[in-house]
């Protein structure tokens, strides 16, 4: 690695850089870059436009977040070798170290500039003694701009407010008396700085006041890009260009002129970014209930418009203070406190008519309820059963507005008050004492939004039926992509006698492209058993490609089990000819998602209709185990008889295409053909005849079968997507709704059309997937339906109770 040095040649008068070998190689990772950075020792900044261009190197390799001891890119490796080829000649750099002489006539000159990449300053002498104008570099320094993305205004900014602290410390280190001058690029830099602070935003204002405190004796000018030295420091540059550079060692040119002959002032810009904005809002009877933050507790509105009711008394009838709880008439009175605000507010144009003794408009909502005012100002409904028996809050029920967080609140505390109940009923008991407008719809999405009644009565969510998968509609021979399931408990006839009846089960293999079936009787629901039907179905009808089922365990533990021999005759190393043969065999296993049957609905609808063949042929009777064997066979012809398509209406096609026809070539049922073996073999070809038929079943399915399977016979509306970190009920149907358990979406698994079916979710047990269609969210709210914001805290304790 080579060490950068700076030292003084005494010949010469002039600050030198120098080169010290070490051993170590430059590696191109990290480390070595900020070690190279970091033995770049100049501390006045002279060579500060090599470094600012090493420091935004290395803040690339931050944002790519690479480790230390992982490889660049070959972009950036390309970059960084670029730098290091060129490192040497930040030696042949020379900068004068008497820039200060005496008896001349001084002056300081700092210039800022700002990049998206980085920003800085550097300050230059100027000294003329006897007619004769020389400036030379002093210091500079520079800084990456930060990873929060600011605009360049800013950037601009922050680089002066760098200048200003540079220019303030060589204030405090220069005794000698000279004058100071500051530069900038970005009028609207300059313009901020002729403001007062307080005009502008915090970010803005905090700089603006320290620039103008350390450069209050100072003079600030516009300078032309071109001509900025600071430009290089923040774009950052190579050592050639920087050898090569005049302006960076002396400044520009114009500095050597006469001041009449320097850059023109720039006016103030008057349309500054960043201003504060004053905004004042006028509001005639506001609603103070919006200042409470209980406005999702109707009893704690209550009880806080109590106190407020009984503060306000002592205050208007200069009586004692009340101490103790508060009674049934503080209750009633802040009750009608809260209303009443409410009622200024959203009822103005109704309440200022019926003050003045008018009839409401009949463009009014309260018009057909013909509205009155009663002792304590409140507007109630006039209505027409002033005749009634009822009571006083019976036949004139306060009215309430739509869609106000109060209105909201006292339907949830009648709802829950009175056990939770319907639309109709929490109605007809809140219109003893309240009357909301547009009631039935208020109340009703009150009640839907209700954990405890969501949860017994949830509502699952659907998605829009799949496109079928590519193995289920394109060609390809029987049962190369299988679905599996188990039906039954069976019983069996012991042939041991005063036994038992055993169980047994149907192991039902199908083919995705023809529907083709086949059944095999096992003993138990063991791994082993179901690996032996496996075992005898391959050897049957061939082995399948792909095999799809769902979770149940005997499935898992088959998988895992020939997962465990696979490893076991695998791990022999002799064995080079079997392991070839179980590679180039293999078959893919897949799941469908834990407890979603509509995921494998082509074998549910083969165990459905094998149960109804075995059920009504069996009945009640007890069957040899080998009677039920041959009874599954032809049980599994029948379904292999079944037709796929409607019969055609021709009298001519007299066939029909079934599950056979794929297998056998015909059906399982079908009438036998006349021997036609006397007919001259010349006539036919055989081959021919057998491609020939398997090609008009393939056509025949393409165009009868296939066609069946366009509609969607369910789900058939796009829903709206799942979202992540909702909160949804996982159905069990074995369970209560309220005992079905609770859980948070953390991802969902898109299909190829980009609808989200499936569904990560995170459970008090751990991280589990579900089908969409078993899950039902939780109505939370998270906004609110009116235009000024909602308290949480009150909101997220109810939900949290009723959780």
């Amino acid at each position: 690695m080579k060490t950068l040095g700076l030292y003084w040649d005494t010949k010469s008068d002039n600050l030198l850089f120098s080169f010290v070998e070490n051993s170590h190689q430059v590696a191109a990772t990290k480390r070595s870059i900020l070690s190279t950075v970091a033995k770049f020792y100049d501390p006045l900044g002279l060579i500060a436009p090599v470094i600012t261009r090493l420091k935004i190197f290395l803040q690339i390799l931050w944002k790519d977040k690479l480790d230390w001891d992982e490889a660049l890119p070959q972009s950036l490796h390309t970059l960084w070798l670029d730098h290091v080829s060129q490192i040497s000649a930040v030696s042949h750099l020379k900068f004068p170290r008497f820039v200060i002489q005496s008896n001349a006539l001084l002056e300081i000159h700092a210039f800022c500039d700002a990049s998206l990449a980085a920003y800085g300053a550097c300050v230059y002498v100027r000294s003329e003694s006897h007619g004769i104008v020389s400036t030379h570099l002093l210091c500079s320094k520079s800084r990456v701009s930060p990873l929060k993305t600011l605009t360049v205004p800013k950037l601009e900014l922050c680089a002066a407010l760098l200048l200003s602290e540079l220019v303030g410390n060589i204030a405090q280190t220069i005794s000698s008396h000279c004058s100071y001058h500051c530069w900038s690029d970005s009028t609207i830099v300059l313009s901020w700085i002729r403001q007062p602070p307080s005009e502008f935003n915090i970010f803005v204002s905090n700089r603006i006041a320290q620039i103008q405190d350390r450069t209050k004796d100072m003079k600030w000018h516009h300078v032309p890009t071109d001509v900025n030295p600071a430009d290089i420091l923040s774009r950052g540059c190579t050592p050639l260009e920087l050898l090569e550079s005049k302006l960076w060692r002396e400044g520009p040119p114009f500095l050597k002129l006469d001041p009449f002959s320097w850059p023109a002032l720039v006016p103030s810009l008057t349309d500054l970014p960043e201003r504060r904005r004053s905004v004042f809002i006028l509001s005639e009877n506001p609603d103070i209930s919006y200042a409470c933050k209980f406005q999702n507790s109707f009893g704690r509105l209550q009880r806080v418009f109590g106190y407020i009711h009984r503060f306000s008394r002592l205050k208007s009838r200069n009586q004692e203070r009340r101490r103790g709880p508060l009674t049934v008439d503080d209750i009633k009175d802040g009750t009608h406190l809260l209303l009443k605000s409410i009622q200024e507010t959203w009822f103005s144009d109704e309440l200022r008519a019926l003050r003045a003794k008018k009839e409401v408009k009949s463009k009014s909502k309260l018009f057909s309820l013909h509205p009155i005012l009663d002792g304590s100002g409140l507007i109630r409904v006039g209505g027409r059963l002033q005749n009634s028996i009822l009571d006083y809050d019976a036949r004139h029920p306060l009215l309430l507005p739509k869609d106000h967080p109060v209105t909201r609140a006292i339907i949830a505390h009648f709802h829950a008050k009175f056990l939770h109940a319907g639309p109709q009923s929490l109605l007809a008991a809140l219109r003893q004492r309240f009357w909301p407008i547009g009631g039935r719809k208020t109340v009703a999405a009150t009640v839907n939004k209700c954990i405890r009644c969501f949860r017994l009565k949830p509502t699952i969510l659907e998605t829009i039926m799949a496109p079928l998968p590519a193995n289920r509609v394109q060609p390809c021979r029987p049962f190369k992509t299988t679905g599996i399931d188990f039906c039954g408990p069976f019983y069996s006839k012991s042939e041991v006698r005063n036994r038992p009846p055993t169980k047994c089960y149907i192991a039902i293999f199908v083919c995705f492209a023809t529907k083709a079936s086949h059944l095999e009787l096992v003993e138990d629901l063991s791994a082993m058993s179901f690996i032996a039907s496996l075992r005898r179905f391959i050897s049957t009808r061939g082995k399948p490609h792909t095999i799809w089922s769902d979770n149940a365990t005997n499935f898992v533990g088959a998988k895992n089990e020939l997962k465990e021999l696979a490893e076991l005759f695998l791990s022999d190393p002799q064995n080079f000819a079997l392991r070839d043969c179980f590679v180039s065999l293999g078959i893919n296993w897949q799941f469908i998602p834990p407890r979603s049957p509509h995921f494998g609905g082509l074998w549910e609808a083969a165990v459905k209709s094998a149960k109804f063949h075995f059920i009504r042929v069996v009945g009640k009777s007890l069957l040899t185990f080998n009677e039920l064997r041959t009874l599954v066979c032809e049980i599994s012809a029948m379904l292999n008889s079944r037709p796929i398509c409607p019969l055609s209406e021709s009298p001519d096609d007299l066939d029909i295409l079934t599950p056979g026809h794929f297998l056998i070539g015909a059906s399982f049922a079908a009438i036998e053909e006349p021997d036609i073996t006397h007919l001259d073999i010349s006539r036919l070809s055989r081959w021919q005849r057998v491609c020939q038929m398997q090609q008009t079943f393939w056509r025949k399915w393409s165009t009868s079968y296939l066609s069946l399977l366009q509609e969607r016979g369910k789900w058939r509306s796009s829903k709206p997507s799942l979202l992540p970190n909702s909160i949804v009920v996982l159905k069990d149907e074995n369970l209560p709704p309220l005992q079905w358990r609770m859980g948070r979406v953390e991802s969902t698994i898109p299909g190829k059309d980009g609808v989200s079916r499936v569904a990560v979710i995170r459970t008090a047990t751990g991280v589990t997937k579900r089908a969409v269609s078993k899950l039902a969210v939780l109505p939370l709210e998270t906004t609110s339906s009116v235009s000024v914001p909602l308290s949480a805290g009150g909101a997220c304790r109810e939900q949290s109770q009723q959780l």
